[in-house]
């Protein structure tokens, strides 16, 4: 991305892909590059745990379900331009790990786990038909073209979400 930001952040976590019946299921974010938009579930791991075992703690955490089957996707990255709260802008290379994930949609989801630092308030399933670049992030913009076609990309995406003045 052009031009000279002063702030440079790098972020990797897990994140899961889960179809039923068409829909996506995601989650709205409240804070971040991200707020307001839906996301996949998923996040950054704690000290000391695995893949697997994020993926599934950020699962539930994040949307109430347990995962019964999971099954690594890939990787890919994306580089994002966004306005911080004190107005300053920051380059964040946000890599993600994907898992396709299976949830029982039959049995009701437990609450979502509320907790210091929580940067989602809800989980909701959504038609891909419906989600689209103005309400999306770019996890869900993937995760739509990887149901569609079945691949990752190799080369980054670039998205400005930098406030206008």
């Amino acid at each position: 991305m052009e031009g000279t930001t002063v702030n440079f952040h790098r972020h990797m976590g897990v994140y899961g892909i889960c179809v039923s019946n068409g829909q996506l299921l995601v989650i709205r974010k409240t804070i971040g590059p991200y707020t307001g938009k839906y996301d996949l579930p998923g996040g950054r791991m704690e000290p000391r745990e695995s893949l697997e075992t994020a993926i599934r703690r950020e699962f539930l955490e994040e949307t109430g379900y347990n995962i019964q089957a999971l099954s690594p996707i890939g990787t890919c990255d994306f580089l994002v331009k966004w306005t911080l709260s004190n107005h300053e802008d920051e380059l964040v290379h946000h890599i993600a790990i994907l898992y396709k994930t299976v949830v029982d949609t039959g049995k009701p989801a437990n609450s979502i786990i509320s907790f210091e630092g929580q940067d989602s308030c809800e989980a909701v399933w959504v038609p891909l038909t419906e989600l689209t670049t103005g309400h999306s992030s770019p996890l869900v913009l993937q995760a739509i073209d990887w149901v569609r076609s079945g691949t990752l990309p190799v080369k980054a995406s670039c998205f400005d979400y930098r406030a206008q003045p």
